[in-house]
């Protein structure tokens, strides 16, 4: 049943009486973890730093079941409020892998540029790269594009797709200005019609963090 149906744990808003009837409901319930997830998830759009509180309160049940869902939650609902790095650090919640979590932090790696991350989220995105350009994830085929771009790979048919998407109002995501629509797009531009000073910063990349590169070669195998 999708958010706003009417049930305790499904509210697309929130006040004092919803609260206090969800924290009555939630003391009698035997799933909490569930339910906090469910409601963290419900409250992205319209209240991201409660959906916030909500997953860190799932996450420290210590649910197997609903862990990695709601990592994923507190990073979403992190990023909606401009907290960049607590939201990429969120995404990194074991196992990321289950919930594709690893792609949406790639993304926030790619789009508040933090350099010093490329090498691990160019690895995790390994699994994506491998298969057909058209087949990608949009958070995958924006990260591929914006990482490979800087750091010297050929992504131009990524970037190109990429904008397409982004026309289309796909890939695009609320939150702080770096992964808005607009600013996604004019940095892919620059990538999928790549120029002498385009590849020039790429090598530029390379250079400045060799070192950490050769350190972070393990990352994935």
């Amino acid at each position: 049943m999708p958010c706003g149906m009417g049930e305790w744990f499904r509210n697309n808003g929130w006040d004092d009486g919803i609260a206090a009837t969800f924290e009555t409901r939630l003391a009698k319930a035997r799933d909490k973890a569930q339910y906090l997830t469910i409601q963290a998830y419900c409250l992205l759009a319209t209240c991201p730093e409660l959906a916030a509180v909500l997953a860190r309160r799932a996450i420290s049940l210590n649910d197997p079941a609903q862990t990695a869902r709601a990592g994923l939650y507190l990073g979403t609902a992190l990023a909606m409020t401009g907290a960049v790095d607590a939201a990429i650090e969120a995404l990194a919640r074991e196992p990321a892998f289950r919930t594709a979590a690893h792609l949406d932090q790639a993304l926030l790696i790619a789009a508040a540029e933090r350099e010093a991350l490329y090498p691990l989220a160019w690895a995790r995105l390994a699994e994506e790269r491998s298969v057909l350009v058209d087949e990608r994830t949009p958070s995958a085929l924006i990260a591929i594009a914006l990482i490979g771009g800087a750091t010297g790979h050929e992504v131009a048919a990524e970037a190109r797709l990429a904008i397409e998407m982004l026309a289309e109002g796909t890939g695009a995501v609320a939150g702080p200005d770096c992964l808005s629509a607009a600013a996604l797009t004019r940095r892919l531009a620059v990538i999928a019609a790549p120029s002498a000073l385009a590849r020039a910063a790429g090598n530029d990349y390379l250079r400045r963090h060799a070192d950490r590169i050769h350190q972070m070669s393990w990352v994935g195998e």
